[in-house]
């Protein structure tokens, strides 16, 4: 089965029940509409008949409203069908939410290799762009294929009703179908091939965007406002240039359909009204046989329209599957050994290289992590100290070696589980919109008032806060755009202490904190997380006083613990590394 077919049955199968309603909704709206031209067949035969022959009818008014309420019959079927084309709107909207949710879900669980790959306006496109409207997936899942099965379903019962009365009239009202389908199969391709290119055009105008408008203060500073004017100009005219490729297209394939249509209407016209004048068939065949046609001459386009706009939406079907089929390293959450504590890190011979490099950041990496242990990572810049925390935090996977946490391989753990237990405060605080409040809370959403008082103290956000108009409530705007830069450090380090870690990663937070908010911070930790362990990533040699032990890291990429003492004594460039320091 075609790989497409599949996967649209897939998303059937999690909606089925509204699939069900759907199927049943069109074949009744296509039934009653075909009946009314039925109805009035009946109409005007009888009522020639009655004229020709009254002798026949001896209570013509009773076969007059047998007919009519009839007719009575189908205008209140026709009322419920009218709500039809909301349902189908309706329904559109399930399948564009919950695709959203799904992929989304996926992308959330990816590793950065993933972002790596693909950028944020792309990735934007594919869950907003690809989804939604004619002729992308949700419209396709719902409309197109209900519009097409509705037009089978009518042109079905049609042809039921128009064979029954006269077969060569049927045959050439249906002729145009086969004509539809060749012209189709030798487009296809071509429409993919513009409609990929036109996705990927939306996807570079969506990234120009995202990229402009997160560095607008950049853009602003060196007054590059008229470079990326040009930069978007260009990404504009690439995507006019495929968007009109697939207007063409569209509207070529739409008027070959339209044209061979109305030639078939025209010939059943003239043959049809021919075996009138001949009496072959009533003014009423001859009217009903009229109406079907009019009546199919947009089923009979929605037929080929639905490849074409299929092949549209399997372009943003395959575009959705690329992100979810990109390989992660890490379990997903119905999968691996969960951890509920931590209880120790070892690092054995670990060494890491980024897919971009040739390089290795770091070699052959042993060390071990007890709990409770509060440990400072030292070394120069690009040596590898932030990337030693990602390997910790399950961020990136190292190239060779182990790393057990818990006594498990972080490779066979439930990366979820190990994240509930460790708490992240990165080298460049990352805030949401929303309030102070929501971006506190967003760690640990079940969190007391007394775990958040105790980790706005802990993090010196007590003052700040209440230096705000609207206190904790306040927005932090955009990426935190409207506080400062040691205020979104702060906020992050409460967002971390919120979720009361076992395992506290800091990377160079320090930055953003002077020496005496340092020393209370570390105070808090010690007095109100008794029992948390620490990895601390710092350029202040002043943090050696709240450490435990140093694991250094030499030039070369290899690393080297013990006591700040055992170190300065027993290796000569860790020794060097604390005088440049102290000199500047």
């Amino acid at each position: 089965m075609n790989k497409h077919i599949k996967w649209i049955l897939l998303q059937y199968k999690t909606q089925i029940w509204f699939v069900i309603i759907m199927v049943i909704f069109t074949l009744i709206s296509s039934a009653v509409s075909i009946a009314y031209p039925y109805a009035f067949k009946r109409m005007i035969d009888l009522l020639k008949d009655i004229l020709a022959q009254p002798e026949l009818y001896p209570d013509p008014m009773n076969e007059v409203n047998k007919v009519l309420w009839l007719f009575l019959a189908i205008g209140g079927a026709q009322f419920v069908t009218g709500f039809y084309p909301c349902i189908r709107a309706w329904v559109n909207l399930r399948f564009e939410h919950a695709l959203r949710m799904l992929y989304f879900s996926h992308i959330s669980r990816k590793d950065f290799r993933f972002f790596q790959k693909f950028r944020t306006g792309d990735i934007v496109t594919r869950l907003t762009d690809d989804l939604s409207d004619f002729p992308k997936i949700s419209w396709f899942l719902c409309s197109g294929i209900f519009r097409a099965l509705n037009s089978f379903s009518m042109i079905m019962f049609s042809l039921v009703v128009m064979v029954s009365i006269n077969v060569k009239l049927t045959l050439l009202s249906i002729a145009p179908l086969p004509l539809m389908m060749l012209v189709f199969y030798f487009t296809s391709e071509k429409l993919y091939t513009n409609f990929e290119k036109n996705q990927r055009a939306i996807s570079n105008i969506n990234n120009q965007l995202e990229m402009s408008f997160s560095g607008i203060r950049i853009v602003k500073s060196f007054v590059s406002e008229d470079k990326y004017n040009r930069f978007f100009d260009v990404a504009l005219a690439r995507r006019f240039k495929t968007e009109m490729s697939v207007v063409k297209l569209n509207a070529i394939l739409s008027l070959i359909y339209q044209y061979i249509d109305y030639f078939a209407q025209i010939g059943v016209i003239m043959f049809g009204g021919w075996m009138a004048v001949k009496g072959e068939i009533t003014v009423g065949t001859f009217f009903l046989f009229y109406t079907y046609l009019s009546m199919m001459i947009y089923p009979l386009l929605d037929l080929p329209q639905l490849f074409v706009s299929g092949k549209q939406a399997f372009v943003n079907i395959d575009r959705l599957e690329e992100m979810k089929a990109h390989p992660t390293f890490n379990k997903a959450v119905e999968d691996g050994q969960k951890v509920s504590e931590f209880s120790g890190l070892s690092f054995q011979k670990v060494s890491c290289i980024y897919p971009e490099k040739e390089e290795e950041v770091i070699r052959e990496v042993s060390f071990d992590l007890d709990k409770g242990e509060k440990m400072l990572i030292l070394g120069a810049t690009g040596s590898g100290k932030t990337t030693l925390a990602n390997l910790i935090l399950g961020l990136v996977k190292p190239s060779s070696g182990k790393i057990f946490f818990s006594d498990q391989d972080i490779e066979e753990i439930n990366i979820r589980s190990l994240r509930e237990v460790v708490a992240y405060v990165p080298q460049e605080p990352a805030l949401f919109s929303g309030n102070i409040k929501d971006n506190i809370l967003m760690a640990n959403d079940r969190a007391t008032d007394l775990d958040y008082q105790m980790a706005i103290r802990a993090a010196q956000l007590e003052a700040e806060i209440a230096s705000f108009p609207l206190q904790d409530q306040s927005q932090v705007g955009q990426r935190g755009l409207s506080v400062s830069g040691g205020q979104k450090q702060r906020i992050t380090i409460a967002r971390a202490l919120i979720k009361r870690p076992q395992l506290l990663i800091l990377d160079d937070i320090t930055a953003s904190l002077d020496a005496e908010n340092e020393e209370k911070l570390w105070q808090a930790i010690n007095r109100d997380y008794p029992g948390t362990g620490a990895v601390v990533i710092s350029h202040r040699l002043s943090t050696l006083r709240y450490v435990d032990s140093v694991l250094f890291i030499d030039s070369h990429g290899h690393a080297h613990k013990g006591s700040h003492d055992e170190l300065v004594f027993k290796n000569k460039e860790y020794h060097d590394f604390l005088h440049e320091h102290l000199k500047k």
